[in-house]
């Protein structure tokens, strides 16, 4: 797992999550990650998640919820978040959910490769 930009403890959530969504070549991230790298900064999860959603309300950043039929997943937070810009595309919306839907395909094709329930 790549390595999060150093976090400036003096910024506010809000500019450590849009910091943190760039550090990726504008690629998406697990909600769960985002937590993660709030948390080593002393973020709490509740000042986290006001901070996403005033991100998303802004239209700054898109987050998808997702879902797996795998009994081992009930439970697990699956949303994806990505800023929300162009990529070169004329729809900056579509062009987000692309790559969350990509990093989402990613994932569940791995964990699907990996994961036999029986």
């Amino acid at each position: 797992m790549p390595t999060d930009p150093t976090i400036d403890q003096e910024k506010s959530p809000r500019e450590t999550i849009l910091k943190l969504l760039r550090s990726r070549n504008q690629k998406a991230r697990f909600i769960s990650e985002v937590y993660a790298a709030l948390a080593r900064a002393h973020v709490e999860r509740d000042e986290a998640d006001a901070a996403l959603r005033q991100l998303e309300a802004d239209g700054a950043v898109m987050i998808r919820d997702h879902c797996c039929g795998d009994p081992h997943l009930a439970g697990v937070d699956l949303r994806v978040a990505a800023l929300v810009h162009a990529r070169g595309e004329s729809d900056p919306q579509m062009s987000t959910i692309r790559v969350i839907d990509e990093e989402w395909n990613k994932w569940l094709s791995e964990y699907l490769a990996n994961h036999r329930c029986g």
